[in-house]
């Protein structure tokens, strides 16, 4: 089996510490429209499947609309979380050989802000925002098919100058702290690693079925850069 070429990161409880930062937000959210997600476990939840679903299905579409339009619009302007230490590490030391992407519910526009002030936004060949592409899936399927994306960066400004062989699914890996974007990744047919850092338990990752579940960060590049006879996407 070929190794992996691609690591796409979710951003919010991945990359950056979400738990505290994302609750305070969507909590002015909630009582703005009177949701009654009053917990932070309550709001965690939503990620089982993907915010922009399980809202809609809560509330139905139109109030789902306005509610996931003002929380964005919050995030946009307000929401500025600290990196998990040793990301930036992590996404220096793959950078030189893998095509590193995000794919994330946030906003583009806070995304672009996260990355550019830790210093790695060159580092970041690709940016999938849910403004732009709520459905992950959609997103990744796009990553796959679109043989241009398979580019690499090299923490510079210009993408290399080398014509792009697309990604199999198998060669492509997404790193994430909840269960639904684990669900959405096997979807995909793609591998996953989880992070015990973010919003759901390292075990309920593991049902969900991700391929390996990092306690620490360096242990994302320790297992991209393992032998890959052994590993076989649970989504595939």
């Amino acid at each position: 089996m070929a190794p992996l070429r691609a690591v796409l990161f979710d951003l919010d409880g991945t990359l950056v510490q979400a738990r505290d930062s994302t609750w305070r937000l969507f909590e002015r959210t909630n009582r703005a429209f009177d949701l009654g997600i009053d917990t932070p476990e309550a709001y965690f939840d939503l990620f089982r499947d993907n915010m922009f679903e399980a809202l809609p299905r809560i509330y139905g579409e139109a109030r789902a609309e306005a509610v996931i339009a003002h929380f964005l619009e919050l995030m946009r302007q307000e929401y500025a979380p600290p990196l998990v230490p040793g990301m930036v590490d992590v996404v220096r030391a793959l950078s030189s050989e893998c095509v590193l992407g995000i794919v994330s519910s946030n906003a583009v526009s806070a995304i672009r802000r996260i990355v550019v002030d830790a210093g790695i936004g060159n580092c970041i060949a690709h940016i999938f925002g849910g403004d732009v592409i709520p459905d992950k899936r959609v997103a990744i399927r796009q990553f796959l098919e679109e043989p241009s994306y398979a580019t690499l960066r090299r923490c510079s400004n210009a993408y290399e100058e080398v014509p792009p062989v697309p990604f199999a699914p198998g060669e492509v890996a997404l790193v994430t702290d909840t269960v639904g974007d684990v669900r959405q990744a096997r979807d995909c047919g793609i591998h996953t690693i989880g992070v015990t850092w973010g919003l759901h338990e390292p075990g309920r990752l593991e049902d969900a079925g991700a391929d390996f579940v990092a306690q620490w960060p360096m242990e994302i590049v320790s297992w991209v850069r393992r032998p890959m006879a052994k590993l076989v996407p649970q989504g595939g």
